[in-house]
C-alpha cells in the first residue's frame, strides 16, 4: 500500500519564520533599549546588545545594520509603544482626532497623544542625542526624526476644524510641534520638577489656547 506524501505548508511555514525573525528583533531592540539607558550608547557594544539579548551578533545585525540602526529602532518603539508593523496614520490613536466633534477636542486629543509619546520617549532620548554627537549616522537620523515628527504635527493639524483655527496651518504646525517637543518635555520635567500629570495638563491647555480660535 502506497503511502501519500505529507502536505507541504509553505504559507504556515513562511508566517512560523516571520514570527520567529520579529520575536528575535523585539529582543535584540528591547535589549539595546536597556543598556542605552543604563550604560548610555558609546559605553554599549553590539556585543553586549547580543549577550543581553541571548542571541547571536550576527542576529544583532539582522535586526539593525549597526548600533546607530538600532538606536534608531529603539527610538521608533519609543514613539510606538509597540513594534507592530503600522503606519502612525492609520492607528486609531491617531485617527481618533478627527473623530473628535469640536476643535477643542481634536486639539486636546493631539495633546494627550504627544504626553503619552514624550513619556515613553524620555528614558531614551539622551542616549538618542549622545548616538547624534558621536555618530554621523546616528546625527543624521535625529534630524530625519525631527523633519518626520514635523509632517506628522502637520497631519494632525490638518484634521483640526480649519475654520477654528488661530494660526494659518503652517504656522500652527510648527507651533504644535515645538512646544510638544521632547526638549520642553525634559525640561519641566528633569529642570523645573514637573510630574506627567502636571505636563499633560498644561500642555492639552496650552496647545488648545495657541491654536484654537473662540467660536
Amino acid at each position: 500500500m502506497s503511502r501519500q506524501p505529507r502536505s507541504y505548508d509553505a504559507t504556515r511555514r513562511r508566517e512560523r519564520a516571520e514570527e520567529e525573525r520579529r520575536a528575535t528583533q523585539r529582543r535584540v531592540v528591547e535589549a539595546a533599549r536597556d543598556l542605552f539607558v543604563t550604560r548610555g550608547y558609546v559605553a554599549t557594544t553590539v556585543a553586549d546588545i547580543a549577550k543581553e539579548a541571548g542571541v547571536a551578533l550576527q542576529s544583532v545585525y539582522n535586526a539593525g545594520k549597526s548600533k546607530a540602526a538600532l538606536m534608531h529602532l529603539v527610538v521608533d518603539l519609543a514613539v510606538a509603544g509597540d513594534d507592530e508593523e503600522v503606519l502612525l496614520a492609520d492607528r486609531s490613536t491617531f485617527t481618533a482626532v478627527a473623530e473628535q466633534p469640536t476643535a477643542e477636542r481634536q486639539v486636546e486629543v493631539i495633546a494627550a497623544l504627544i504626553a503619552e509619546t514624550m513619556q515613553r520617549l524620555a528614558p531614551v532620548w539622551v542616549a538618542y542625542r549622545e548616538a547624534a554627537a558621536v555618530d554621523p549616522t546616528g546625527a543624521a537620523n535625529l534630524e530625519a526624526a525631527h523633519r518626520r515628527r514635523n509632517e506628522t504635527f502637520a497631519a494632525m493639524i490638518g484634521m483640526v476644524d480649519q475654520a477654528r483655527l488661530r494660526l494659518p496651518p503652517g504656522e500652527a504646525t510648527d507651533t504644535a510641534w515645538a512646544v510638544g517637543s521632547i526638549e520642553v518635555y525634559l525640561l519641566l520635567r528633569s529642570i523645573r520638577g514637573w510630574d506627567h500629570e502636571q505636563y499633560a495638563d498644561w500642555l492639552r491647555r496650552t496647545l488648545v489656547n495657541e491654536l484654537v480660535r473662540r467660536a
